[in-house]
């Protein structure tokens, strides 16, 4: 049971209104019923005429004997009298051996000792009667604050009482009655005979009755400070009959079941649950082991004994709900005796979200996996019993539908041959209070069927591992199946099974039994080889199945070579046929090679959903169960092809798509392949409200990033795709991360998905929570997420896959993509394939619209699996082409023919202001903000703007836009597509835009998440395009705007932020210009010209002059002043004292005279006070000069010239000569501050 009962009133001692309901019939010891089907039935049991006559079944033998009216035994009210309780010194006694009993009493009192069992409707009989000595008044009980125990095991023992050896097993009290008030109250326990070989081995569900007793304040559910007790104590009297109408006590479920059982002369014998545990292994001396009732708490040794009976081949019937779901162990009391096993240790640790048992045993709920391992839960209770525990005070009556009707189980019964589409309604309260689902959690047993099915309202339906509950609605199911040792096991999945057998027990109004139940309970036992010898008049004795042969199965649909698409639902149908004698119950379809199994719905005519996976094919298995839990040997196999890369979670739709969380969050899975393959993208699921620009990640286990891209052209909702514009191989058997920014949060979250088993999909993994560092991952804000869900959550983050090893080889990317426009006239067609190549397969072709081939070579580079065509010419302006790729691996296996399309710029020249394969200083600026950058530029000639390309480097994702802007405002705008990892990235206008010579326009882009390329102080001088179309002005350029995606305005230290118009000019640019100097620079000579422009000196020369300057600064370039006779190239350069080369270039578009001016690519940083030369040389001579003019020197802060400033030099190089005469050589110098 989940959560607690509302106190007031529950617990019941003296109330009268708590009275049993236990009476005896009056008149009538049986209640007889209309028969259903009469006559014999072969193999069926012969009664005795003397019911102890030899062969002695000693149940019939004991109902025989004269029973006691339960006014007499059960005049009980709740828990009975607080004026005398007590306990038994031990749960169970073997026959011949003595049991205790410590009783507390204010008066003289007696022991009546009986045993519970039918005797013709009484239900019990009395043994023995003890009258012991009063004696001392008990001590006080032990208790401890922190577990909440409450242990009287130091009251002394009042009486005992030796078991006969002849005595029969069942379950006992001992009724203590005050002699003078009558006052009364009763001792459970149970009578074993350890060298029986009974048929039936009926367990008593005490761990349960000692789990809900308040006896002494707290259980396991409230108490004291702690609010529960985590140890029990049995030694203590019970009070769970005063608990909640005793539910979840021996009169509830175990009394009816017994009532049955005996009455209809079942060889049967009885144990308890500590008996389980420490002598488990007698289990196997039987056919058939009963659970009954609410069995809820159980120890590990306890279902390891009970499964390694399955094992050995006895039976097993669940005639019980809420089974096997807390685990616990013992220990010895606290009362000072140590006794074994007397005290019940259950810290709830599922409760506690915690491994808070000090102990290193688990004992949360048997199914919790989130502390395993260490420790060792995670064994949910389906694996053993069928079904497992989902709906607490559930109240619906058994339904059987017609199909299930016909299954063995329910044969003589109006179950069976009902109208098609009937439905049968059995006993009220039949499933309850607490019940159970047949759960597809991968735990479910092979060859499980089901026999009935019943959906109804659940007040509280179980949400996790046994903590949260919310109303619901639960679908429960008898179940069955037939283990591999040839065992029977039942699932009833109700506690309150027993109700329908017998109508005398504790709980709701009673109601007459129910005779379909009572039926189905025989046809049961009978194919467990357990038979009847007092059969009720109004049932039919049968006899076990001796079908063996399971059904044969087809699959009908899809047909057989159909290909589907990895990660689609798909339907797959078939029939199925048992030739054995009985019918097909169920059908199962395994979709992994046989490694799990799943109920298909239906049976004859059958159908499962499943979503498709693999590398390359699809195989489904299918298999049918029948009635007898004979499973098909042979199953049904169909292969299917798959297309598409392989996914972790295909199309499947989260439950919850939109987490309550609107915060910036990484959000990952982690994942391992089993082959070695590539990685082409990642995937993630979309919710309403997770809005923004998302970016996808691949990083190593150690947070390594691999791969990352921006998602774009997403949908509203649903699985959203990105593509890596280079795909990343990864190594099988290695793990990895894949992740996605939800900038708004709202992402998908399903709790749990990853905390019982790996999720495996085809040749991909994802592990469970506890191993490999945990999954669902998550971070907040952008970055590697390394932080594992608590809950186990699956965030549904996803990879597109493509297996290099088992699969054909396919194409992972093409270059151009699939339908680009604008594509250049250079490009060289290429495909990426998923696995090595045999190089003589490849075959590469491109064809114009009209069907001819392009003429060139076929490339392939093995080391990255690319094939490259190389055309003999440059492609054609605006034609659509279309490339065609074929290629076999190393094992001759072909890749499917893959086409795609592309069409090329319809321009035959595209000039941009940078030149084409520019870089910039720094590719990422580390500022993660959003901002828009952008430059402004002037083109030099009329012509269009198709479009804007930037520099992308590290950090730079999300959706980036394009926009230009005019005199107007804006005047296009387009987004980028699919974009490589770094470097140029580039997008057109859906229409190209007029532009005007002279007049100004801004280029610029949105970079959402920042991280843009940058080189301060770019712009301090003027920029040309490479051919001369464009020029970007000095000064204030350079320009952001952060926040939001519009004109960017703001400038900061002239700094480039690499954004570029894509320009087609409609004519050639106007003649070339000298650059224009830079802004704010200093020069030697000012605005001075010279007095002779033309010195008579033919020869070839280099003249210059020496300088220095009073600060640091940066010299930009050289000038000199030119006469109309100094014709031909001149080459500038800048020098050290000594005489080493620093910088140097030729002066380009030359003027006829005058000022002539040479920008260095690269500014020089010179130092303060330290002397540098400058020069020029011309061959034909001719040069200016005043003569001398430095022979004082020269100065024009921050610049000084020394005397005898000037130098020269006929030679050639470094111009080391002194002189007095001014040579009219200049430099452009910017002080740093």
């Amino acid at each position: 049971m989940i959560g607690k009962f509302d106190l007031p009133g529950l617990v019941a001692r003296r109330s009268r209104r708590t009275k049993s309901v236990i009476k005896a019939a009056v008149a009538a010891a049986s209640c007889v019923a209309v028969m259903v089907s009469t006559g014999a039935v072969a193999g069926a049991p012969a009664y005795a005429a003397d019911p102890c006559a030899s062969p002695v079944n000693p149940i019939v033998c004991e109902n025989s004997k004269p029973g006691t009216p339960s006014e007499e035994w059960d005049d009980i009210w709740g828990s009975g009298d607080e004026t005398v309780q007590g306990f038994a010194t031990d749960a169970s006694v073997n026959v011949g051996q003595t049991i205790g009993f410590k009783i507390k009493a204010v008066s003289a009192y007696r022991i009546d000792i009986y045993r519970l069992g039918w005797y013709q409707g009484d239900g019990a009989r009395k043994l023995d009667t003890l009258r012991p000595p009063l004696g001392a008044p008990q001590p006080e009980c032990v208790t401890n604050a922190a577990t909440e125990i409450y242990d009287c095991g130091t009251w002394s023992v009042s009486a005992t009482w030796t078991v006969p050896a002849s005595t029969v097993s069942g379950i006992f009290i001992a009724k203590l009655v005050i002699e003078e008030s009558g006052d009364t109250s009763q001792i459970p326990f149970v009578v074993r005979n350890d060298a029986s070989t009974s048929k039936l081995y009926f367990k008593t569900s005490d761990a349960t009755w000692q789990a809900y007793n308040t006896y002494g304040g707290s259980n396991f559910y409230w108490g004291g400070p702690m609010g529960r007790a985590v140890k029990l104590s049995y030694n203590r009297p019970y009070e769970t009959r005063g608990v909640a109408g005793g539910r979840d006590y021996l009169f509830a479920n175990e009394y009816p079941m017994l009532r049955f059982l005996e009455r209809n002369g079942y060889d049967v014998s009885y144990f308890t649950d500590l008996d389980a545990d420490i002598r488990g292994n007698l289990i196997r001396n039987h056919k058939a082991f009963l659970s009954v009732g609410h069995d809820e708490y159980w120890s590990g040794p306890e279902r390891a004994n009970v499964e390694a009976a399955r094992d050995a081949g006895v039976h097993l019937a669940f005639f019980s709900g809420n089974e096997v779901y807390w685990k616990t162990r013992w220990e010895p009391s606290v009362d000072g005796a140590n006794t074994p096993n007397r005290t019940l240790v259950c810290y709830k640790e599922t409760w506690a979200g915690d491994k808070i048992d000090p102990s290193t045993e688990w004992t949360g709920t048997w199914r919790d996996p989130r502390f395993t391992p260490p420790s060792n839960g995670g064994a949910p209770e389906n694996a053993l019993t069928g079904v497992l525990y989902m709906s607490n005070n559930t109240d619906l009556a058994l339904k059987v539908p017609a199909a299930q009707g016909e299954n063995r189980f329910w044969r003589h019964t109006a179950a069976a041959g009902q109208n098609t589409g009937d439905t049968l309604t059995l006993a009220n309260h039949t499933v309850g209070y607490e019940s159970d689902e047949d759960l597809d959690n991968g735990f479910r047993p092979p060859g499980l069927i089901r026999l009935s099915t019943t959906t109804g309202p659940a007040p509280e339906y179980l949400l996790d591992f046994g903590l949260r509950t919310a109303p619901g609605t639960t679908t429960h199911h008898l179940t069955l199946y037939r283990a591999p040792s040839g065992a029977l096991v039942f699932g009833a999945g109700t506690i309150q099974w027993a109700w329908g057998l017998d109508e005398k027990h504790d709980g709701e109004a009673q109601e007459p039994a129910d005779r379909v139940m009572q039926q189905a309970t025989v046809n049961l036992l009978a194919d467990m080889g357990v038979q009847p010898t007092s059969l009720m008049s109004n049932l039919v004795a049968t006899t076990a199945s001796t079908d063996t042969v399971g059904p044969t199965t087809t699959i009908t649909s899809p047909a057989a070579g159909s290909a589907m698409t990895n990660g689609a639902k798909v339907t797959v149908q078939g029939t199925a046929t048992d030739l054995g004698g009985g019918r097909v119950a169920g059908v199962e379809v395994s979709t992994d090679d046989g490694q799990t199994w799943h109920p298909a719905t239906g049976g004859s005519s059958w159908s499962y959903q499943f979503y498709a996976t693999g590398a390359a094919t699809q195989v489904v298995r299918a298999r049918g169960v029948d009635d007898s839990g004979n499973i098909g040997t042979s199953p049904a196999v169909r292969t299917f092809d798959l297309n598409g890369p392989t996914t972790l979670f295909g199309q499947r739709v989260p439950q919850i798509p939109v987490a309550d969380d609107g915060s910036a969050v990484t959000l990952g899975t982690r994942f391992t392949p089993s082959t070695d393959g590539t990685v082409t993208g990642v995937r993630f699921y979309k919710g309403s409200g997770n809005s923004g620009s998302h970016t996808g990640s691949v990083w190593s286990s150690t947070g390594q990033l691999l791969r990352t891209g921006s998602f774009a052209d997403e949908t509203a909702t649903g699985w959203q795709r990105l593509k890596f514009s280079k795909p990343l191989p990864v190594t099988k058997n290695t793990t990895y991360i894949v992740g996605y920014y939800a900038p708004n949060g709202r992402y998908a979250a399903d709790d749990r998905f990853f905390s019982s088993l790996d999720w495996k999909s085809g040749p991909l993994t994802a592990p469970r929570g506890r191993t490999s560092g945990g999954n669902g991952m998550f971070r907040a804000g952008n970055g590697v997420p390394v932080i594992a869900s608590s809950t186990d959550a699956n965030y549904y983050v996803d990879v597109t896959f493509v297996d290099g090893e088992t699969a054909a080889p396919t194409v992972l990317t093409t270059a151009p993509e699939d339908a680009e426009i604008g594509v250049a006239l250079n490009a060289q067609p290429m495909a990426v394939f998923s696995k090595p190549l045999a190089a003589s397969s490849i075959a590469f072709t491109l064809r114009r619209p009209d069907g001819t081939t392009v003429p060139g070579a076929t490339v392939y580079d093995a080391d990255t699996r690319s094939v490259t065509f190389r055309p003999t010419a440059s492609l054609d302006t605006a034609v659509a082409y279309t490339a065609r790729v074929t290629a076999q691996d190393l094992q001759g296996v072909a890749s499917t023919p893959l086409e795609w399309t592309f069409t090329t710029t319809p321009y035959a020249q595209v000039s941009t202001l940078f030149a084409p394969d520019a870089t910039p200083g720094a590719a990422s600026s580390g500022d993660s903000d959003a901002i828009t950058l952008g430059a402004r530029f002037k083109p030099t000639v009329d012509g269009l703007v198709i479009g804007v390309r930037f520099y992308k480097g590290p950090g730079n994702n999300g959706i980036h836009t394009g926009t230009l802007y005019g005199p107007g405002g804006q005047m296009a705008k387009a987004t980028f597509g699919t974009e490589s990892e770094s470097g140029w990235q580039s997008v057109h206008f859906a229409q190209p835009v007029d532009v005007t010579a002279g007049v100004t326009y801004t280029v610029a882009y949105w970079a959402p998440n920042g991280n843009y390329a940058y080189d301060p102080g770019y712009f301090n001088e003027a920029r040309i395009a490479p051919d001369r179309t464009m020029t970007a002005a000095t000064g204030a350029n350079g320009v952001y705007a952060y926040g939001s995606d519009r004109l960017p305005e703001s400038t900061y230290g002239a700094t480039n932020y690499w954004v570029d118009p894509l320009f087609v000019p409609d004519g050639p640019p106007p003649p070339a210009e000298q650059p224009d100097p830079p802004a704010g620079s200093s020069t030697i000579l000012g605005s001075a010209t010279p007095a002779v422009e033309n010195f008579d000196d033919n020869s070839g020369i280099e003249v210059g002059v020496k300088f220095r300057s009073d600060v640091a600064g940066k010299v930009h370039g050289i000038r000199f002043w030119k006469g109309t006779q100094n014709t031909g190239t001149h080459r500038g350069t800048l020098w050290t004292a000594g005489g080493q080369e620093i910088a140097s270039g030729t002066f380009e578009y030359e003027t006829g005279s005058g000022w002539q001016t040479l920008l260095f690519d690269n500014p020089v940083d010179i130092s303060a006070n330290t002397t540098f030369v400058a020069s020029y040389r011309t061959s034909r001579g001719y040069y200016s000069a005043d003569l001398n003019a430095y022979a004082n020197g020269h100065d024009n802060a921050p610049l000084h010239v020394p005397p005898a400033g000037g130098v020269f030099t006929y030679d050639g190089g470094f111009p080391n000569s002194a002189s007095n005469h001014n040579f009219w050589v200049d430099v452009y110098f910017i002080p740093n501050n």
